[in-house]
């Protein structure tokens, strides 16, 4: 058997991970308590690299791969725990080249700058940040490790700027303090070394049809293997669904999967799995970079296993062993599958969620469904950890259909069927 270790494994993906095939030969085991990495108001990353390290060492067997599921700051400890074992994985300055979100936009600006929008430092401590800001409004702001759009907010008006900077002064160091620990094992830029980690992304709004594209790197060569459509929600900012596979016309994935495969060679990263988020403007026929993730999106996991019949972590697990990944295709019980998103879009407190009866309801209507119910009877929205800035996530729901018409009837029905109560905080 081999022993695959995975940085913050939660339950519902040891679940996914326990239905690869890979799981015939494997044994998965957490490597870091989840709950030690989300939800949290510290990142201790010396602690966890020692702690994992000891695990590590004390493991009676082989420690044949280390991979992850999920964001900062586990994609940066896994080639930390990699190296000195000699697995494959990335290397973390190719991990930084994709997570530091400014020394990207440089890298990928060196090999598509078609395809990036304008970009600048903001630097969220000074008297004035706007002073030495050389791109014009509207723009979006990012901390250089976001996840889950934590800290984006659109800014088209100073006035936006300094109402958000109260906010972003004071839970920026809960980002920016682990990636300095994090930076200080990469050899990097000086620029970039030297900028340090408390300043901020300022970038020029994008839009159109926005995209996923799933891939990896092997052997310095890049493949995108499925390409997902993220549907916003009527906010613009939020998302209101992932659906895949995507609709885009087959050229304009060939040119999206060319972008992507383009850009991932100029971040020199190797032996990992990646997605990249990017968009397709219809009216100027243009594709342009929003982000990249050095990791698989888990979200994405339980539609490729209903459309191609394997989760896509068997290519996470594939490539964590050194082997070229065989997923198979269009194999599943369903032509589309999407993950939904059950949203508010005002604080309140919840004072009722989904019972039992109802949730059993739901996943044993015909066809797959899966709900994560993510908030509990007495929760405040506005407390809830890693949020983005304009709306609170109730739940999610993972359905499969034969059409998008259907899709989107399953999910009518489901919505009916999963019954929240909030109360409007000043009425608590």
């Amino acid at each position: 058997m081999r022993n695959v270790f995975v940085v913050g494994l939660d339950e519902p993906n040891r679940r996914l991970l326990e239905q690869l095939p890979a799981a015939g030969e494997c044994r998965f085991h957490t490597l870091i308590d989840f709950d030690r990495l989300r939800g949290v108001d510290e990142f201790p990353v010396d602690e966890f690299l020692a702690d994992a390290t000891a695990r590590l060492d004390a493991f009676d067997g082989s420690v044949d791969a280390i991979t992850t599921c999920i964001d900062f700051p586990a994609t940066e400890l896994v080639p930390m725990l990699a190296k000195p074992r000699r697995l494959h994985a990335p290397t973390l300055e190719g991990v930084l080249a994709c997570n530091h979100k400014y020394w990207s936009r440089v890298l990928q600006r060196s090999a598509a700058p078609e395809a990036v929008p304008r970009f600048a430092a903001l630097h969220p401590y000074v008297d004035d940040p706007l002073a030495d800001l050389d791109i014009g409004f509207p723009f979006w702001t990012k901390p250089l490790n976001a996840f889950r759009s934590h800290l984006g907010f659109r800014i088209t008006h100073p006035d936006d700027l300094t109402a958000a900077l109260p906010v972003i002064r004071e839970e920026l160091p809960r980002l920016a303090q682990p990636l300095a620990a994090v930076m200080r094992h990469a050899r990097l830029p000086a620029d970039i070394a030297d900028a340090g980690a408390e300043v901020m992304l300022a970038e020029e709004i994008i839009s159109g049809r926005l995209c996923t594209v799933e891939g990896y790197v092997q052997h310095g060569q890049p493949r995108v293997y499925g390409i997902v459509d993220s549907i916003r929600a009527p906010n613009r900012s939020s998302f209101a669904r992932y659906q895949y596979p995507s609709s885009l016309p087959a050229p304009i994935q060939a040119r999206v999967a060319e972008t992507a495969e383009r850009i991932m060679v100029a971040t020199g990263m190797d032996d990992s799995v990646f997605n990249m988020e990017l968009f397709y403007d219809v009216r100027g026929d243009r594709i342009r970079v929003l982000e990249i993730n050095p990791r698989l999106s888990q979200s994405h996991a339980p539609l490729f296993a209903m459309v191609d019949g394997v989760s896509h972590l068997q290519v996470g697990v594939d490539v964590a062993l050194g082997r070229q990944p065989q997923l198979p295709y269009r194999e599943g019980r369903h032509l589309v599958a999407a993950k939904m998103f059950l949203r508010a879009y005002e604080d309140g407190i919840v004072r009722r969620v989904p019972t039992a009866a109802e949730l059993a309801a739901v996943a044993d209507a015909p066809g797959d469904a899966i709900v994560h119910v993510l908030v509990r009877e007495g929760d405040r929205l506005s407390d809830l950890a890693d949020q983005d800035a304009y709306s609170y996530e109730l739940a999610e729901v993972y359905l499969g259909a034969r059409s998008h018409r259907e899709l989107l009837q399953r999910w009518r029905r489901c919505r009916e069927a999963l019954e929240f109560g909030i109360i409007d905080v000043t009425a608590a």
